[in-house]
């Protein structure tokens, strides 16, 4: 039978939605950058829902070392209008926007802290039998299609945003089955950065249509599928009717049916039988805090594993020019495995160097800037070699302006111009509305009294203070001399602000007309004329806690007349742009220089 929707209460005694029987959940635990990752090991997932979210901190942990791969959170629900929900008890998106920090706001925390450990893949799974979700996705992709107008992309375009730990998608479509909707939408995912796992218990033929035609649009975006066989997929065998060419299968079984010993029997039956190379366990809901999911984990690894090893290490790294920063990678080996891993980097931005320190299982990657690296974010690949078997692991490098005090150029005074409180140190209560008037601020740690961007000095206001300037068409009067450019530190607040104008004049009565776009604090979108200033892992809050994901204060060069000398520049008049800190960078080869 299909699977339906109860109510039950979890260990914490709270109500908690949850979608028993054949409702599937798998997990391929595969989060290695590189697809060809799934003929290399095996793969384990966790299905789980309250427990990822309710209270979460030690279920987290649990689940981060536990042996599982991929986590997978269930399920969201899909209204009429688009939105998104936690089995009715956790609004994640309303009209486009991501509301979930006003109901959990450690959850995105709680997400990249996942991937940590042994997971690699965070997937959210949508849809059950008999409640409407994949009906609701048909009619809103019939009525609105799949554009960037639509609410289905507004949403997940996101929930993206605001969860960068988020991989992937779990298709659990038990009723609906509408190909030309459903392709549409996994398309549209592709298109947004998620991975598509197609969640079956019958209709084979259905799911394979939905694979190959997905990814005969964007190759790549479904690379595995969820096979329930348990409950109204009982019976089901991945090597028997269920082929999808180089898609691999990842059969789940039940905690209620199946032991950890009986799930290593039947996992290995299958192995053995058609080589799957990864499964999952529905439902940690059963057994949190029981110790059961490290015992199931091992119990799949051991049936489809081969000798070998996984790599974890940070998300992101972030080091600043003119410094080092390092990354701990942690090497675990797998089924018996006893070779040496050796670890190289590739992706390095300009300027930037990268050397492994160690040996064994636990080993360090030290990454140096030059004072002239290039700013911004790169993606790096930690590929870690043993003989033929390689893995591979990839990181976010946030290059950032150096911190210091010795630099070239004639700082502008905004002090008188400052109207908005923009630096906290970090653990401070305030009201007075912070950067962007909802109370987030910078943080006074990360951001630092001062920052060099390459041989450029910027020195910011004091924190706690007013300190920032939120534009409304000020003229600031320049220090009089003939400079190369005017450079700002500044940011977008309340999305991205486009095509703003700033005017510098000169003292011979003419005038130089700039049209500069500013970056969102969360969003960068590489503006011409924009450069990361500095990257940092959190912003502030006025309650005190802290917005764990990644914001930034950009660098803006403007190019000035040097036969000419300064008087002023009137800023932008847009409140929704801040300047922090400015600069007036001498002419090459002046007396000085």
């Amino acid at each position: 039978m299909h699977s339906i929707k109860i109510r039950f209460v979890d260990f914490f005694h709270q109500a908690v939605i949850v979608r028993a029987g054949i409702f599937l959940f798998v997990l391929m635990a595969i989060a290695f950058s590189d697809h060809s990752a799934f003929a290399q090991t095996g793969y384990t997932g966790i299905f789980g829902g309250g427990p990822f979210y309710k209270n979460a901190s030690a279920n987290i942990t649990e689940i981060e070392n536990s042996g599982f791969s991929e986590a997978i959170v269930w399920s969201v629900e899909v209204s009429t209008t688009g939105d998104l929900n936690f089995n009715g008890e956790f609004p994640l998106t309303s009209g486009g926007v991501y509301v979930g920090n006003e109901y959990y706001p450690d959850f995105p925390g709680d997400m990249a802290q996942l991937k940590l450990g042994t997971v690699k893949r965070v997937t959210f799974s949508i849809g059950s039998s008999n409640y409407g979700d994949w009906e609701n996705i048909t009619n809103l992709v019939n009525a609105q299609g799949t554009g960037p107008t639509s609410i289905l992309y507004q949403d997940f375009q996101a929930l993206k945003a605001a969860i960068p730990a988020l991989d992937a998608i779990d298709f659990d479509d038990e009723n609906s089955f509408n190909s030309p909707t459903t392709i549409s939408f996994g398309v549209m995912l592709g298109n947004l950065g998620y991975h598509v796992m197609p969640d079956a218990f019958d209709q084979s033929s259905y799911w394979t249509n939905v694979v190959s035609q997905i990814n005969t649009q964007l190759p790549g975006t479904s690379d595995g599928v969820h096979l329930q066989a348990y409950a109204g997929g009982a019976g089901n065998n991945p090597c028997v009717g269920w082929n999808f060419g180089a898609v691999p299968v990842f059969p789940g079984l039940w905690d209620q049916d199946d032991t950890p010993s009986q799930v290593q029997t039947t996992m290995t039956g299958w192995h053995n039988q058609c080589g799957i190379i990864g499964g999952f366990m529905w439902l940690y809901d059963d057994f949190v805090g029981t110790g059961l999911a490290a015992q199931y984990a091992s119990a799949i690894n051991t049936a489809v594993g081969a000798p070998g090893f996984t790599l974890a290490g940070p998300a992101s790294v972030f080091v600043n020019q003119s410094s080092t920063a390092n990354a701990a990678i942690t090497i675990t080996d797998v089924n018996g495995f006893t070779g040496t891993v050796t670890l190289t980097v590739s992706g390095l931005p300009k300027g930037v160097t990268a050397s492994v320190q160690g040996t064994g299982s636990k080993q360090t990657v030290v990454f140096k800037a030059s004072a002239s690296a290039t700013t911004g974010f790169s993606t790096l690949t930690i590929t870690g070699t043993s003989g033929s078997t390689t893995k591979t692991l990839s990181l976010s490098l946030a290059v950032s302006a150096a911190v210091g005090t010795k630099g070239t150029g004639t700082e502008v005074n905004l002090t008188s111009e400052f109207n908005l409180y923009g630096i906290y140190t970090d653990g401070s209560t305030y009201s007075t509305g912070g950067l962007d008037g909802g109370g987030y601020s910078y943080s006074a740690k990360l951001l630092t009294t001062s920052r060099v961007f390459n041989g450029t000095l910027f020195t910011f206001g004091p924190a706690n203070e007013l300190d920032a300037v939120g534009c409304s068409g000020q003229t600031v009067t320049l220090t009089s001399g003939k400079y190369s450019a005017l450079m700002l530190l500044a940011t977008g607040i309340e999305g991205n602000q486009a095509s703003e104008t700033l005017t510098v004049k000169y003292t011979d009565g003419t005038s130089t007309k700039f049209t500069q776009s500013f970056s969102d604090w969360y969003t960068p979108q590489k503006y011409t004329g924009e450069s990361e200033g500095v990257a940092m892992a959190y912003r502030n809050f006025d309650n005190g806690t802290k917005d764990e994901r990644t914001f930034n204060l950009y660098a803006y060069t403007f190019a000035l007349n040097p036969a000419k000398t300064v008087k002023s520049v009137t800023l932008p008049s847009d409140s929704h742009v801040v300047v922090l800190a400015a600069t007036l960078v001498p002419v090459k080869g002046a007396p000085g220089q």
